[in-house]
C-alpha cells in the first residue's frame, strides 16, 4: 500500500505520517530527510546535491525524482514494510509524471487547513537554541515563558517561520502542490481530510480511509 501524503505547511502531515507508518507498518519516507541521508552518507547522488545546494540552487525534480526511487528500491525489498507513505512528494506536476511511471499509489490523502491557520501554527513554533527542543506556543507552550523545559535556554522563532516566510511558502505550495487535487481526483483516489481537528481525531479519519483499502 503507497500513500501520497500532503497539505500545506502546519498541517500536521508529519505527524500523521508518523502515527499511520507505525500503525499499518508503512515506510515514512520524507524528500527532506531522504536529502539529508543522501548527503550524510556521501553518496554520489548526496554529492550531486550538496553541491547544488552549496552554490545556491534548488534541487531539481529529476534529482528529487531520481533520489524518492533510489530510496524506495530499498525500502521495496524490505519485508518489515508494507508499502511507503510519500510525504509531500510530489511536489509538482512533473513529480506527479515521474511518480505515474514508477509506482503503484492507492490513494493520496490531503491534510486540509486554510492559509490562516498555517501562518498562525507556523509563526507560533519555538526552538530551543541549545538543544533543538521544538516548542508551539498555541499547544506545546514551554513551563518557563521564552525558556527551554530542558536546560532552560532560549527559545526562539525560526527565520523562515515567520508570516511573511510562510506567506511565501504557501505560494509555491498553491501554485505547484494543490493542483495535483485534480489529478488525484480524476483517478479516484484522493481523500481530504480536516486538519482543523485534534490530532487523535485527524488520525482516526485517516486509519478508517487506510483500513477500508485493505478490504
Amino acid at each position: 500500500m503507497n500513500i501520497l501524503l500532503f497539505g500545506p505547511q502546519g498541517s500536521g502531515k508529519g505527524t500523521q505520517a508518523e502515527l499511520i507508518s507505525k500503525k499499518f507498518n508503512l515506510y515514512h519516507l520524507s524528500t527532506g530527510d531522504a536529502l539529508r541521508s543522501e548527503i550524510k552518507n556521501d553518496t554520489a547522488l548526496g554529492k550531486k546535491v550538496k553541491s547544488i545546494i552549496n552554490a545556491g540552487s534548488l534541487v531539481s525534480d529529476d534529482v528529487i525524482n531520481d533520489i524518492v526511487l533510489s530510496k524506495y528500491k530499498i525500502i521495496s525489498s524490505d519485508t518489515n514494510y508494507k508499502g511507503v507513505i510519500f510525504d509531500g512528494y510530489p511536489r509538482s506536476y512533473e513529480q506527479w509524471v515521474f511518480v505515474q511511471k514508477h509506482f503503484k499509489i492507492d490513494a493520496a490523502l490531503e491534510i486540509h487547513i486554510e492559509d490562516e491557520e498555517s501562518i498562525n501554527r507556523i509563526s507560533s513554533r519555538r526552538m530551543c537554541t541549545t538543544c533543538g527542543k521544538n516548542y508551539n506556543l498555541m499547544w506545546l507552550k514551554p513551563k518557563v515563558d521564552g525558556h527551554c523545559d530542558i536546560d532552560n535556554a532560549k527559545i526562539i522563532q525560526r527565520e523562515d517561520d515567520n508570516p511573511i516566510e510562510v506567506k511565501k511558502r504557501l505560494a509555491i505550495y498553491h501554485s505547484q502542490t494543490a493542483p495535483l487535487k485534480i489529478e488525484y481526483k480524476k483517478i479516484g483516489i484522493l481523500h481530504v481530510i480536516n486538519g482543523n481537528q485534534s490530532i487523535d481525531t485527524v488520525n482516526d479519519v485517516v486509519s478508517k480511509v487506510l483500513t477500508s483499502l485493505k478490504k
